[in-house]
């Protein structure tokens, strides 16, 4: 431990993206037919003929770990949460920005903030870090596995799990799935990327509530949530449909050239390839050279 009492996770990025990418996606909606699943060749989710697939909206996810330090340490963090009076105790958790590869034109952050921002303005997806917060692996693998068994038992049948005084529905009958509601994806908080940077040296902070986020230049920042609540609110299925605008499928190809520009060359795939194909070599050089997962709200046809 370092003299500022820096507190380390004990596990790694791939475990948070396993643990988030096993809870997060369904092979399909109940009684609706709709999808979200990865969308990479590593993945292996490829759902083939592009007639099976009638519409599209993607969703852009960089897992982190998080660190921490305590209110009592000398780190430049709580020195900076300090200054700009946001609580800092009992201790403060936060997560580095991706260095630059040799032979990348520019930092991970900014492809993550550029999608986000061509999202933004056509109103049809998501771009986001996501972190757990927690530090421990044991605590990080019960609490999934709790949450798994909550999700879809009574809580009655658990009056040891703290929260069994609570109810939720994960599944309604119109074949909503109320992500919001699974415990372990309130554990997550989601931080969107707020600004373009020069260099990676750069933090975000947040308290163990996933409240109060800092990014370090410092400043304080918005539209910190939990990753439960910010992909139910990007789904939000009403009779069994969701609100999020989506791609006309036949319509994509332009629109994932679009996202895709600066980043990889999609014009060089040959003619023939199909539209899913397009997609799933997007998400595969955003997954093998930044390690950004692209993950797709999908709409099957009848």
């Amino acid at each position: 431990m370092s003299k500022n009492n820096l507190l380390s996770p004990d596990f790694t990025e791939d475990l948070v993206a396993f643990m988030v990418q096993s809870m997060l996606t369904i092979s399909r909606f109940p009684r609706a037919p709709f999808a979200l699943v990865p969308l990479s060749k590593t993945d292996e989710v490829i759902y083939g003929a592009d007639a099976l697939i009638e519409s599209i909206s993607p969703i852009y996810i960089q897992f982190k770990r998080s660190f921490a330090y305590p209110e009592n340490s000398a780190s430049k963090i709580i020195k900076d949460r300090k200054v700009l009076k946001v609580d800092y105790a009992p201790k403060a958790l936060f997560f580095y920005l991706r260095a630059k590869k040799p032979h990348h034109t520019d930092f991970q952050h900014n492809v993550l903030f550029d999608l986000k921002s061509k999202l933004d303005s056509t109103g049809k997806g998501r771009a986001f870090y996501a972190a757990p917060l927690f530090l421990n692996r044991t605590a990080y693998l019960l609490a999934v596995h709790m949450s798994v068994l909550l999700s879809w038992r009574p809580w009655h049948y658990f009056r040891d799990y703290p929260f069994f005084e609570q109810t939720q529905t994960v599944l309604t009958s119109t074949g909503s799935v109320r992500f919001q509601n699974i415990p372990i994806l309130k554990e997550h908080i989601v931080i969107p990327p707020h600004a373009r940077v020069t260099t990676h040296r750069h933090r975000y902070s947040y308290l163990e509530t996933g409240t109060d986020v800092c990014f370090h230049q410092p400043t304080q920042v918005d539209g910190a949530n939990s990753l439960g609540q910010e992909i139910y609110d990007f789904l939000r299925f009403r009779d069994g449909q969701p609100t999020t605008e989506m791609l006309d499928f036949e319509d994509s190809v332009s629109f994932v050239d679009d996202l895709s520009s600066g980043i990889i060359d999609l014009s060089r795939q040959r003619m023939s390839d199909s539209i899913v194909n397009r997609w799933i070599a997007f998400g595969e050089h955003l997954r093998k050279e930044f390690e950004i997962f692209q993950f797709g709200l999908i709409k099957l046809r009848n």
